[in-house]
């Protein structure tokens, strides 16, 4: 079993600064997407705007399918739109990105108590 202490000082860190940082969210969530898509390949779906050919090709969405959810962040004219989906209840329900996140953390978190490896990937996402 892995000891989580530091790790959930970490992920409250990130959520303070996820506060701050509030004012520039597409940017964030454009290195936060692909972040998450280097660390999680297998797990996360990207879709990016433009077409195929042009140059500058910005993630629009990314769903997430950690354990039992699958979590979506959106990035819209109004700003980011996130959702949470209980599979094991096909209930669907719009949520603030910091709700996300925490639904994200504690997801990996209970994977990372069974592996090492998902432990890693979720240090990674918080550096």
């Amino acid at each position: 079993m892995t000891d989580l202490g530091p790790l959930n000082d970490e992920i409250d860190n990130l959520m303070g600064s996820l506060r701050a940082e509030t004012r520039d969210i597409r940017v964030f969530f454009q290195v936060f997407a692909s972040k998450l898509t280097s660390a999680l390949p297998d797990a996360v779906l990207v879709v990016r705007e433009g077409s195929l050919f042009s140059r500058r090709r910005p993630i629009r969405s990314i769903t997430v399918r950690v354990g039992d959810d699958i979590l979506e962040a959106e990035m819209t004219r109004d700003g980011l739109v996130c959702r949470e989906t209980q599979v094991y209840n096909g209930l669907t329900e719009e949520i603030g990105f910091e709700a996300w996140m925490r639904v994200l953390a504690a997801s990996l978190r209970h994977k990372a108590r069974s592996t090492a490896e998902a432990s890693a990937l979720l240090r990674s996402l918080l550096t």
